[in-house]
């Protein structure tokens, strides 16, 4: 038995793992308990990720579409040079005759974990002269991105909670257990929470279910109305200044425009949002005196916020809750983790011009991307149409807003090109699909989690098997391609320096590759920065000073009130959060044999069992699910841990159409997305985060069947 230190690439932490190989074989994942930082711990998506790596449906070999373009067409293997000398020229043709705008990319979660491959990604749309890129990012997180620019003057400074010294903890929107946390590098959080607890914190989880995460032990839940966040936040500071609980010395050292942020303040007091948010204005006076009383406090929020219609006022707001009262850059409140290469400022941002003018309104990229949203609309439209999308390591067909819609854009293109593990949903469109290489097949450093690490480190890993089959990494797929276009290349060198770039980044810590190659477990543990630099060296706004109230918000802010009117006056029956479980998480994991069990076989709509009585449901009873973007099927399922007139679906089911993974397409699931808006006004204009959570639907029983 062989034994290789490696570490997973599902999530943020980059956990440490141990892969055992007998006859050059991955035979099992287990924990790396020897790692300096993870010590033992990995969750469940990086121990099931060995089902995803010897997965039966698992691409091996490029394919061709022969036939139309839809659902179920017929693919034959082709070879490297062939596709890759077909598609290039495809491409080239396009932009010969259209322009390079009329070739697209969306960009999958996957590629946020592969250094290489958000490398050869930023390099290959660039050598194109593409400015029509999409990512995944706009259905997540974009808002915080957006938040972080407005309020600190680059997309990529976002303070972490300090667990183990805070004395009380406020967290929005996220379920540290199953979810193990986004926007922070923490392994085993739900460790660091209970203890603590343990020596006397108090943890509160703002969330409209009483989530997995809030137990005795770990904390309490506060089962606020979907997507009102914004105005608890709004509530929250309104009380904590009317107590007189600002730090004014904090604010008059490294704030500005603090007043725009207390005339925002001002109409929601707990008494004037209780009825909004859904919690007795006592509740929301004392949370306040709580987090603004303790001797020190920290705050954190992720997607069941992010994925709201107001991400980036939220992001804002939670920044204002941590800096108004001196719990910014202070022990036990939140605190930038600088890690291997100075990130904030690689993300800082000087252009005022955020904004230009299209065909869909005013538009604008966060990192580089358009609305998600948007993509098929910019395929429909006969004004300068994406004519050919190159799809990376995602799935925009199930996990982006327009099931229907897409479908009809994915049909028209000139070209589709798929690079991915599986033939998954929107591959079945595709005149290519390109077989990658998984985590375990290539080398890797974890850069994703860079200035976002609670405890730093830098790891390398070499690829623990050589691809299996004909399997290609990203980066080499799309070299290949810009030297089929005629375009320079990483390729070009003999041999390639991939890493060229990754060490110059790492000599600004004084390592390399080489270096990280020869450490135990291939990490490298850094030093923990101390306290007291946030203002002087991160903070990356002209005047170093942290903008409370942002110019670029004043549209949204009015918006925010308009908003706030419409739920005071007109709260919908139900509204729709995304659901996250333990049995599914991108599209990979939907071919996995071992999470199709229960109720977990299909996705199920959770209803609070107060609200099925009222509409005579029962268990398993066969509903509707409506609005004015579409309607689904599904079955009824009680669930306590919801709150009245909150129901719940997990996104990324749907594969009814999808036979290149069986699995999958055995139990299919149906698709949420269909639920949700897309096109123009469908996402954040400050973001281009969609709206995918706290969407109003009707929810009736199944009419019978006609006799």
């Amino acid at each position: 038995m062989q034994r290789k230190t490696t570490f997973c690439r599902v999530c943020e932490p980059s956990c440490g793992l141990v892969a055992e190989l007998e006859n050059g074989r991955v035979v099992s994942l287990a924990p790396d308990r020897a790692h300096p930082v993870t010590t033992g711990f990995a969750c469940h998506k990086g121990i099931n990720y060995l089902a995803i790596h010897t997965d039966p449906d698992r691409l091996d070999t490029p394919l061709r579409r022969d036939g139309a373009r839809q659902p179920g067409s017929r693919f034959v293997t082709t070879d490297w040079d062939s596709a890759l000398a077909d598609i290039g020229e495809q491409l080239g043709d396009v932009i010969a005759q259209h322009g390079p705008d009329a070739v697209a990319g969306y960009i999958g979660n996957p590629t946020a974990f592969n250094a290489l491959g958000t490398q050869g990604v930023m390099e290959f749309f660039t050598t194109l002269g593409s400015r029509r890129l999409f990512s995944s990012a706009t259905q997540d997180c974009s808002n915080k991105f957006a938040g972080a620019e407005a309020v600190f003057g680059t997309s990529t400074l976002h303070p972490l909670p300090d667990i183990a010294n805070t004395d009380c903890l406020l967290i929005f929107g996220e379920n540290p257990r199953v979810s193990h946390m986004s926007f922070i590098s923490i392994a085993d959080p739900m460790a660091k929470i209970r203890a603590a607890c343990a020596r006397g914190a108090r943890v509160f989880y703002i969330n409209p279910r009483q989530i997995e995460s809030a137990t005795p032990k770990t904390g309490e839940a506060v089962r606020i109305l979907p997507d009102t966040d914004l105005y608890l936040m709004a509530a929250l500071l309104h009380e904590i200044d009317a107590l007189g609980r600002f730090d004014e010395t904090a604010i008059a050292e490294h704030g500005k425009h603090i007043q725009g942020l207390r005339d925002f303040i001002a109409p929601y007091s707990a008494d004037a949002v209780a009825g909004v948010v859904g919690l007795p204005a006592d509740d929301i006076r004392a949370l306040a005196d709580t987090f603004s009383a303790a001797p020190s406090a920290a705050v954190h929020m992720s997607t069941g916020v992010n994925m709201g219609r107001q991400g980036t006022l939220c992001y804002w707001l939670l920044q204002m809750l941590s800096f108004v009262t001196g719990n910014l850059d202070r022990p036990g409140g939140n605190f930038y983790g600088e890690g291997f290469y100075p990130a904030a400022r690689a993300g800082r941002i000087r252009d005022d011009r955020v904004f230009f003018p299209s065909p869909y309104g005013e538009l604008r990229h966060v990192r580089g991307v358009l609305p998600g949203n948007l993509l098929p609309d910019m395929i429909l439209t006969e004004d300068n149409p994406v004519r050919a999308l190159v799809v990376i390591a995602g799935n925009p067909l199930l996990s982006v807003g327009g099931e229907g819609r897409w479908r009809e854009a994915l049909a028209k293109l000139d070209l589709l090109v798929v690079i991915d593990l599986f033939r998954n949903a929107t591959a079945e469109y595709a005149d290519y699909v390109l077989p990658s290489a998984d985590m375990l097949e290539r080398e890797d450093v974890n850069i994703c989690g860079l200035g976002m690490q609670y405890e730093p480190f830098v790891q390398y890993t070499d690829a623990v098997v050589p691809p299996a089959g004909e399997r290609k990494e990203e980066w080499w797929i799309l070299a290949r391609l810009q030297q089929a276009m005629g375009k320079p290349s990483l390729l070009d060198q003999e041999p390639p320096q991939p890493f060229a770039r990754l060490d110059r980044m790492l000599s600004r810590s004084e390592l390399s590759v080489d270096t990280l190659k020869q450490a135990p477990s291939g990490t490298v543990v850094l030093d923990k920065q101390p306290l007291g630099r946030f203002y002087e060296s991160f903070i990356q706004t002209e005047d170093q000073r942290v903008d409370c109230c942002p110019a670029l918000f004043t549209d949204a802010i009015e918006q925010a009130h308009a908003i706030f009117a419409d739920l005071r006056d007109n709260s919908p029956a139900f509204r729709l959060i995304n659901l996250r479980t333990n049995f599914m998480h991108n599209s990979w994991y939907q071919n996995v044999p071992g999470l199709k069990r229960g109720q977990h076989l299909n996705n199920p709509l959770h209803m609070n069992p107060g609200d099925m009585e009222a509409l005579g449901l029962a268990e398993g009873s066969p509903v509707v699910v409506s609005n004015s973007h579409g309607e689904i099927d599904a079955l009824a399922h009680a669930d306590d841990t919801l709150r009245p007139g909150v129901v719940a679906m997990t996104h990324g089911w749907g594969n009814g159409s999808t036979p290149g993974m069986r699995v999958a397409q055995q139990h299919p699931g149906v698709n949420v997305n269909v639920l949700l808006p897309t096109g123009p006004g469908s996402y954040e204009k400050l973001s281009n985060q969609a709206f995918m959570s706290g969407v109003p639907v009707q929810v009736s029983a199944t009419e019978p069947a006609a006799s």
